[in-house]
């Protein structure tokens, strides 16, 4: 039985079930550009001693193999691109011992995925945080998230046929609207560690 939210990574995922055996947990953080997920999903990963992968790595492998840069890739994005990350992150989903960082992690992982995390934040917020990072105006990073945010929901939709807005289907949701650095490093270690004790203790 299919354990991904995706129904095109079917048949690759009971080829890869032959060979693999999951080892360690799996964990998928994702939220919209400017959330603040990598912080937390890097803490994560310290804290459980676990493999951190960001999907943009993926996305620079992928560009290094084809002899591309990595913004001549993000440009062109066709949709075989797509297909090869989201095959690349369920593996290392089905490996497990992982933390995957990405906005389409908890869609690909699935079931595979032993706790699913998404970030939330107001448009101001994560506007502040991309103009600070991206060194822009407030108002220029804010209609850069919202144009990206919008074209990612539609090629998801058109790709995939999921609403990439449905937040039903992550066990954890941090809001990270007021957390101190220090706050966005430790809650969510905490929150992990309560929700996979929680699942122990049902099980």
């Amino acid at each position: 039985m299919s354990k991904t939210y995706i129904k095109f990574l079917e048949p690759y995922e009971k080829e890869l079930s032959k060979k693999i055996k999951k080892k360690g947990l799996t964990i998928t953080v994702s939220g919209k550009s400017g959330s603040g997920k990598s912080l937390g999903a890097e803490s994560i990963a310290k804290a459980l001693k676990l493999k951190y992968v960001s999907i943009g790595e993926i996305l620079r492998k992928i560009a290094k193999e084809k002899g591309m840069s990595l913004v001549k890739m993000s440009q062109i994005r066709k949709p075989e691109i797509d297909h090869e990350m989201d095959k690349q992150s369920l593996k290392l989903a089905m490996e497990g011992n992982v933390v995957l960082d990405g906005r389409l992690t908890g869609w690909v992982a699935g079931d595979w995925a032993d706790v699913k995390i998404y970030y939330v934040c107001s448009l101001e917020t994560k506007a502040k945080r991309v103009a600070r990072r991206d060194k822009i105006s407030a108002e220029e990073a804010k209609k850069r998230i919202v144009k990206r945010d919008e074209e990612d929901h539609k090629k998801y939709r058109q790709l995939y046929g999921i609403n990439s807005y449905d937040e039903s289907i992550y066990n954890v949701i941090i809001n990270n609207e007021k957390l101190t650095k220090e706050e966005a490093k430790v809650i969510p270690v905490k929150l992990v560690k309560e929700f996979l004790e929680k699942k122990r203790h049902s099980s």
